[in-house]
């Protein structure tokens, strides 16, 4: 869900963009065992954060695509284990954090790109047939 609320901060404006997030941060809280609105929250500051560097940043670059969805895999981890130090003050993390935080940072780092350019390419498809079809409905011409 991290390379779709990325390619939403990238690509798509502000009110195509908060009802999916929305509906993955419901369905992801409710799908997952945690804090009821730990991942919306999350996906909403990722949002925020995304829509706020591609000011300062070139949004196109494929260096900048490959940091933001590792970025964003450090993100909600941070949120994560913060979250669940914040409620939990007792007990202990997991020996292996580190190793499980670092391997997933890799595979972002590795994925990030093909990631988004493959939601990229997949919403610009279903954005040509749903067009195609509304145009062919309406009886108008291309």
């Amino acid at each position: 869900m991290i390379v779709v609320v990325a390619f939403l901060g990238l690509y798509r404006n502000f009110r195509e963009s908060i009802p999916v997030i929305l509906f993955a941060g419901l369905l992801m809280d409710n799908l997952y065992n945690g804090p009821f609105g730990l991942y919306m929250t999350s996906y909403i500051w990722l949002y925020i954060c995304i829509r706020w560097s591609s000011v300062y940043f070139n949004v196109r670059s494929s260096i900048f695509l490959i940091f933001i969805v590792a970025a964003g895999v450090l993100f909600e981890n941070l949120i994560f284990i913060s979250s669940f130090m914040m409620f939990n003050p007792d007990l202990l993390l997991s020996e292996n954090i580190s190793y499980k935080i670092f391997t997933q940072f890799i595979w972002a780092l590795l994925s990030g790109y093909f990631s988004i350019m493959l939601v990229k390419k997949v919403y610009n498809a279903w954005y040509k047939l749903f067009r195609l079809q509304a145009v062919e409905q309406n009886g108008q011409a291309l």
